[in-house]
């Protein structure tokens, strides 16, 4: 089940899109907003894996929204009356780019592409698709140290090598043997070599020497798993 937020300063086009969901399956609202304020603060307490967002509403637009998001970002799907907008949303990292009035078919396609990330499922991956240039590498969760976000996306470090993946962390966490010790981190516990502790938390050394930090709000989860000392 993927779980949307729904974000529009108008009440009635939410209740369109919210319905439109409905429909289509598969989706569960979780919440909404009426502003860019709001947006934010629905998501970081309710967690969403999509935000449908207007890229029109006063005050904080939705890409004053996207700017303003900090890792892990949800998938973000752009809602808008302005096809000149696409460009400014792409840019933006969007999954997608929705015109007002929503079409059923072409709301079907975008939540077909946001399935096929694997987003609501949590079915274990046998191997997982990274990117090394272009060649695809097929890597098994066991070889894996530590999963991160950058500028450029999500990177996966593999046997000392860093390889691009295309899911975001939520679903490396839901999917993969990866617990998160950060914000912008997972990691493999087999691949953990030692931990080190530090003022603002903690830090993982992996088996093929990658720094991970360890915030305060993940130490915890550590502390009680090996029974560490601070």
């Amino acid at each position: 089940m993927i779980r949307a937020l729904i974000v529009d300063d108008e009440p009635l086009a939410r209740e369109e899109l919210a319905a439109l969901l409905g429909e289509a399956g598969g989706v569960k609202v979780v919440g909404e907003a009426g502003n860019g304020k709001e947006a934010l603060l629905k998501v970081k307490s309710l967690h969403p894996d999509v935000v449908f967002l207007d890229g029109d509403m006063p005050g904080l637009s939705g890409v004053d929204v996207s700017s303003l998001l900090s890792e892990p970002r949800p998938l973000l799907v752009f809602v808008t009356a302005h096809q000149q907008f696409a460009l400014e949303a792409f840019d933006e990292a969007a999954l997608d780019f929705l015109l007002k009035p929503v079409d059923p078919d072409r709301l079907a396609r975008t939540l077909k592409r946001i399935e096929a990330l694997g987003i609501g499922e949590a079915t274990p991956l046998e191997k997982l698709a990274c990117y090394q240039g272009n060649k695809v590498r097929l890597v098994s969760p066991a070889e894996i140290d530590c999963a991160y976000v950058d500028l450029t996306g999500t990177q996966v470090q593999v046997g000392g090598e860093e390889l691009h993946c295309q899911l975001p962390l939520k679903t490396l966490e839901a999917r993969l043997p990866l617990i998160r010790t950060h914000r912008r981190y997972l990691v493999n516990p087999d691949a953990i070599g030692a931990i080190t502790q530090k003022e603002s938390g903690a830090e993982i050394e992996t088996r093929h020497g990658a720094l991970i930090p360890v915030s305060r709000r993940y130490l915890k989860q550590l502390r009680d798993k090996y029974l560490l000392p601070f």
